[in-house]
């Protein structure tokens, strides 16, 4: 385990991912917004084609902040990002989200992740790219049952494999999931994220999975990012850390 901000230890060593270099890189990223306010500060992480990365924290450490500084922010958010995140050489940092996508970054947010008055196969369809038929089976099959269903009468775990199933159907090559777990009952947490590492694995997709759920992401993920105002305070590899112990050190709770 590494302290202070430093990622080049151990976090990248036995990596359950392939061997080749990082799909994105990291170096030095901050976010600041247009209040003054710092969301983000120097931050360094990796992730591989495959891999599947947590960043842990309470609420306000800078998680979401990060993801929204690799995946884009809207020239009207007047949010300055500075730093580098680099996928295959190329650096999306203060990049807008339209451009991270055409790179093969997508983002599901914490919040608002569907559209309540679509129904779920109006979703696919909206989702689907050129040369995919919106009818093709759902990878989270649960799914398939609920095509003519409007996504505001979706329980909230139908609705967080909605969101996914939308991503996933946009081909990432690197995949951001913000707050997977929220709100969300245990038996549904563990078979989401399951199935989200099914997924990522066959696809070879990379993914960064915030949580606060310690236990939930350190079951997900190959390695983890702790961070704390704004910066990276603890990172290694999920199966070295207990959840309880983590948590008890940095997060304060354990669910």
């Amino acid at each position: 385990m590494t302290r202070g901000g430093s990622t080049r230890g151990s976090a990248r060593e036995g990596s359950a991912a392939q061997e080749a270099g990082p799909l994105l890189d990291v170096r030095d990223l901050s976010v600041t917004y247009g209040n003054g306010a710092s969301g983000a500060e120097q931050v360094a992480l990796s992730v591989r084609a495959g891999e599947i990365v947590a960043v842990l924290g309470r609420n306000g450490a800078g998680k979401t902040s990060l993801l929204r500084g690799i995946a884009g922010f809207l020239p009207s958010e007047h949010t300055r990002v500075a730093g580098v995140a680099s996928i295959d050489g190329v650096n999306v940092a203060g990049r807008d989200p339209g451009q991270s996508f055409r790179h093969g970054i997508v983002l599901v947010p914490e919040r608002n992740k569907v559209f309540s008055s679509l129904t779920v196969a109006e979703h696919l369809r909206l989702a689907a790219r050129a040369g995919h038929h919106p009818d093709a089976p759902c990878a989270f099959e649960a799914l398939e049952r609920l095509r003519t269903r409007r996504a505001g009468l979706l329980s909230g775990g139908e609705r967080q494999m909605l969101a996914l199933e939308a991503a996933f159907r946009n081909e990432p090559r690197l995949l951001l999931v913000d707050e997977a777990s929220l709100g969300l009952a245990p038996v549904m947490v563990k078979e989401l994220m399951s199935r989200l590492k099914e997924i990522a694995r066959e696809r070879s997709t990379a993914v960064i999975a915030v949580e606060q759920d310690a236990a939930a992401a350190l079951r997900l993920a190959d390695r983890y990012y702790v961070m704390n105002h704004g910066r990276v305070v603890s990172d290694g590899l999920a199966r070295d850390v207990s959840a309880v112990g983590l948590a008890a050190e940095y997060l304060g709770t354990v669910r």
